[in-house]
């Protein structure tokens, strides 16, 4: 079996690797220097990882996987500002004010929406009306957030003029997931 895994892991590592072989080329071919290849390689590594999880990660792949997804991501914002950073005139620094709290958001409304799949063994209704509470919940964190940055704007919001577009479908998966789970509990009685 180990054996067998590690022909697959090759062949799931062969493009990724070549990927950034290619770009450390042309990038040094082009600039004599590595500056936008890193970023090319981090993504690679970025990818490979959470793809390999995704495969090879048994059981608990997905939370595998979502584990691989959180602890890299803030680390992989940081390279993505510093090699935008090599081109502008004027460095922005944008990853520890607006990059990682947005994120973090992000993450906690997929973490919040499978800890209560999980603890109330939702179907897939109720889990729709959750995430659609936890996606407005991120959603406003993210436009608090770039207002925050740089500076509140008069852009066209959707959960800031109409929440209750999100309010009334979450209501309604929740009712149809709350009706699906009674009819489901009512047949297994009888």
């Amino acid at each position: 079996m180990t054996k067998k895994r590690n022909m697959w892991n090759i062949l799931l590592a062969s493009p990724f690797i070549l990927a950034v072989l290619t770009c450390f080329i042309v990038n040094f071919a082009l600039d004599r220097q590595f500056s936008w290849s890193l970023l090319t390689a981090a993504s690679c590594l970025y990818a490979y990882l959470m793809l390999y999880t995704l495969i090879f990660g048994g059981k608990h792949r997905i939370l595998f996987t979502y584990l691989v997804l959180a602890i890299l991501l803030i680390p992989f914002l940081y390279i993505i500002e510093y090699t935008a950073n090599l081109y502008l005139p004027q460095p922005i620094y944008w990853t520890t004010r607006l990059g990682i709290p947005v994120s973090l958001a992000w993450l906690a409304a997929l973490a919040v929406t499978a800890l209560l799949k999980t603890l109330t063994h939702a179907n897939g209704f109720l889990t729709t009306g959750y995430f659609i509470l936890a996606f407005y919940a991120a959603e406003r964190c993210t436009n608090n957030r770039i207002d925050a940055f740089i500076g509140p704007n008069d852009s066209w919001r959707l959960s800031d003029h109409y929440p209750i577009f999100y309010f009334s479908a979450a209501a309604l998966f929740l009712l149809l997931g709350l009706i699906t789970t009674a009819v489901k509990r009512s047949r297994t009685r009888a």
